[in-house]
């Protein structure tokens, strides 16, 4: 269906129980920033949409007039092969990416749950976290360049392939994590590497989780794994990928092949998804290598990374305890998914210092003067 033409079905853009008066369908960057030029003069909020896997993080705006849906705005670019760099969309999906790195035998290094839906900006916007963290870090460490359009309309490139920038800042990177709140990506440049010659995933299962931490810890220390991920709950089990050379990946699958059975892609991607299909999920931020001190009762952790993810409902001054437990080590505890009384009761984003509202109020009156996007979503 083409989503220019497509019927606007309000309740799909509805957030934390607040429903836009309507939905917009941009399909070149231009559209994009006349939209969000419209809404700076109007005085009006949006919000910025892709596949929505993501969405839903942060608190309620406190205004929602408009739902900029961007995954019309797909599609590759540019491609340069030779340089291991590709320019895409921001709408495009992780998965029609891949279909179309894939004859070139490359691709972009970077995992998230519900590739179908996920939108490359959307990705990007979000930080979105995956186990493959351990080997290949953040989201942004694969970006070397992008367009956006600020929230007064203005259009700035930034990174490589410069055409207009904002002297002061590296905008690749400070858009990542920002949720859509500073600016809308509408195009990226990207750095692939090639594909892995092989792929071998694993489920290792114990009755005790104290074992399986053990395991994990040793593995951390050892093997080159692309991901470690333990997984608590009735029945817990520890989850490895290796990736890479045939003989590399049989050397890192080692012990663990005889003792384990492997897993699917499609179950690889379940387990990934958990972090944003399940009704409420909490996820931590904690120093790399600590992550199964905050593993309790049904949650994921994915090791070496720093995240944690905690499953279920939980009573408030039990998450209470852990938000303060993780902000003590210098990490954070954020409720990505929840009903709006439990964002309201426990608080989304926890403690922040003083500094980074600071710095976080600062930018957002550069760049969103007007507070287009979707006010009050992010602290500060």
């Amino acid at each position: 269906m083409d989503l220019k033409q497509a019927p606007a079905d309000l309740s799909r853009y509805a957030l934390d129980g607040m429903v836009p008066s309507r939905v917009e369908r941009p399909e070149t960057a231009e559209e994009v920033s006349a939209l969000i030029g419209a809404a700076h003069r109007g005085h009006q909020a949006i919000v910025l949409h892709g596949g929505g896997t993501r969405v839903g993080i942060g608190n309620p705006p406190e205004r929602y007039d408009t739902a900029v849906d961007l995954r019309a705005l797909s599609g590759i670019v540019e491609h340069s092969a030779a340089d291991l760099v590709c320019s895409v969309r921001a709408g495009t999906t992780l998965a029609d990416l891949a279909a179309a790195l894939a004859p070139s035998g490359q691709r972009w290094p970077v995992d998230a749950p519900e590739p179908e839906r996920a939108t490359v900006g959307g990705t990007i916007a979000s930080a979105a976290p995956a186990p493959s963290r351990l080997r290949r870090q953040h989201v942004r460490d694969w970006i070397i360049g992008c367009e956006a359009v600020l929230g007064d309309g203005t259009r700035v490139r930034a990174g490589g392939r410069v055409v207009k920038n904002v002297t002061g800042y590296d905008l690749t990177r400070l858009y990542s994590g920002t949720y859509g709140s500073l600016a809308a990506i509408t195009e990226v440049s990207l750095k692939l590497v090639a594909v892995d010659e092989r792929t071998r995933m694993l489920r290792l299962g114990r009755d005790s989780l104290p074992e399986l931490e053990s395991i994990a810890r040793d593995l951390l220390a050892g093997l080159p794994l692309e991901a470690i991920v333990l997984a608590s709950g009735r029945e817990p089990a520890l989850y490895l990928r290796a990736a890479g050379p045939s003989v590399a990946v049989a050397r890192a699958a080692g012990q663990a092949a005889d003792e384990g059975a492997d897993v699917s892609d499609a179950g690889w991607d379940a387990l990934s998804a958990r972090a944003t299909r399940e009704p409420f999920v909490a996820r931590l931020s904690v120093p790399p290598g600590r992550e199964t001190e905050f593993l309790d009762g049904a949650g994921h952790a994915y090791v070496g990374t720093g995240l944690v993810f905690l499953f279920g409902e939980r009573a408030t001054a039990d998450l209470r305890a852990v938000r303060e437990r993780s902000e003590a080590a210098g990490g954070a505890l954020v409720i990505e998914s929840g009903t709006a009384e439990q964002k309201r009761t426990l608080g989304v984003w926890g403690k922040r210092r003083a500094t980074h509202s600071g710095i976080a109020a600062s930018l957002k009156a550069r760049f969103d003067p007007h507070g287009v996007f979707a006010p009050g979503r992010m602290p500060a």
